[in-house]
């Protein structure tokens, strides 16, 4: 079986900690989470004419996501909190480092559109957020704070970023980047057939750069997901 040892002793070189059975099950579930789920939950919307709300959508979309996190990587993220257990003051390092970092970037981002005078607009996915939770503000806190990093964390970060990273470094970030960003506006993108959404993912550089470090630095999922639930947290008290 291609099990992965534990980390100890401290930080070293990144190790991925997914086995190959799975990286497998989880790059199946990638597109589907991705990109097949919204695609028929919309079409169950439209089919249900409207008596499943948006709200609800998401509550499945994303309760899915953790249900298939905690069935099929449940040795994935035990060997993970293993990892944290045996690290737990590197690990909380690493989260405050990775939140300085996520604002630092985003301070840096913001000067350099300044100066090029790159206007992103209004985000669609934050503002979508917002009229979601002016819904239901208790069931969006809880699919924003709680389900998406769970669902999110080990698709973008335990299996992109582990799974390249084992070849290449920059190429471990610029995909897990890239395809995080591209995660949140695609729909925008193609729904209103206007490529100006592409700049959207700019915004979503600094958190997801952050977001891989604390993964890179730490080796544990765990470390991300806390701070994914915790910069989402942040953002639905700004926003709502």
């Amino acid at each position: 079986m291609d099990e992965r040892p534990v980390r100890r002793g401290g930080p070293r070189e990144f190790e991925d900690l997914m086995t190959r059975g799975e990286r497998l099950a989880t790059g199946v579930y990638l597109p589907v989470h991705s990109v097949l789920m919204p695609l028929v939950l919309s079409a169950l919307s439209v089919m249900s004419a409207g008596t499943l709300d948006n709200l609800t959508l998401n509550a499945i979309m994303y309760s899915a996501g953790t249900l298939f996190t905690l069935l099929f990587l449940h040795k994935f993220l035990r060997r993970s909190f293993d990892v944290l257990a045996e690290n737990l003051s590197q690990c909380v390092l690493t989260l405050f480092s990775a939140l300085a970092m996520d604002f630092a970037l985003s301070w840096l981002l913001s000067l350099v559109l300044a100066l090029f005078g790159i206007v992103l607009g209004s985000n669609a996915n934050n503002d979508a957020v917002v009229g979601l939770a002016l819904e239901g503000h208790n069931r969006m806190f809880a699919i924003t704070v709680f389900l998406a990093p769970m669902a999110e964390e080990p698709l973008f970060r335990g299996l992109l970023f582990g799974g390249v990273r084992r070849h290449s470094r920059a190429a471990a970030y610029v995909v897990s980047v890239f395809m995080f960003g591209f995660y949140h506006v695609w729909q925008y993108l193609f729904i209103f057939e206007d490529w100006r959404y592409l700049l959207q993912m700019l915004s979503y550089v600094p958190v997801s750069v952050a977001l891989c470090y604390s993964y890179e630095r730490s080796g544990c999922i765990w470390v991300p997901i806390a701070f994914h639930m915790f910069i989402n947290a942040l953002s639905m008290s700004l926003l709502v």
